[in-house]
């Protein structure tokens, strides 16, 4: 008897509990992601600012309209992430975004040149892509179906 529970512990899918768990990767993606979107655009958080960032990001070479939509992206998408709307399409955006930041930080280290944090980012989402936003989110109560098991 005991072996069966077990077994079936660590074998079967508890639905609640993945949901559960994408819930807990979209939030501390989001939070992550809002916070410094946030600096970036408004000055929260200890930021600085969209000016300052726009002057910071030139002088990496990244033009104006990219500087805007990466910090956007990162504010509005990490609000989107928490609460759980157009969950695919922003996780999209942020693993577009996580892989120019990977590539940008990648020529300093990946570990102590910081490339490393950006591409943690594009792997959580590519796994909330992957998965779907589940049963904790906005998008399951706005559009769910009968069929919302399939992609």
């Amino acid at each position: 008897m005991n072996n069966k529970i077990i077994t079936k512990y660590f074998l079967n899918t508890n639905e609640s509990l993945v949901s559960l768990g994408l819930l807990f990767l979209r939030c501390i993606i989001g939070i992550i992601l809002f916070m410094v979107g946030a600096g970036k655009v408004l000055g929260w958080f200890g930021g600085f600012g969209m000016n300052t960032t726009i002057q910071y990001f030139t002088k990496m070479g990244i033009s104006i309209p990219l500087v805007y939509i990466s910090s956007y992206t990162e504010f509005l998408g990490g609000f989107l992430l928490i609460i759980g709307l157009v969950t695919r399409p922003t996780s999209v955006a942020v693993i577009i975004n996580m892989i120019v930041a990977t590539v940008v930080m990648l020529p300093k280290g990946f570990i102590f040149g910081m490339a490393d944090f950006p591409f943690t980012l594009l792997i959580i989402s590519v796994v909330i892509l992957f998965a779907g936003p589940q049963k904790y989110s906005l998008d399951y109560i706005l559009f769910r179906s009968d069929n919302s098991n399939q992609l």
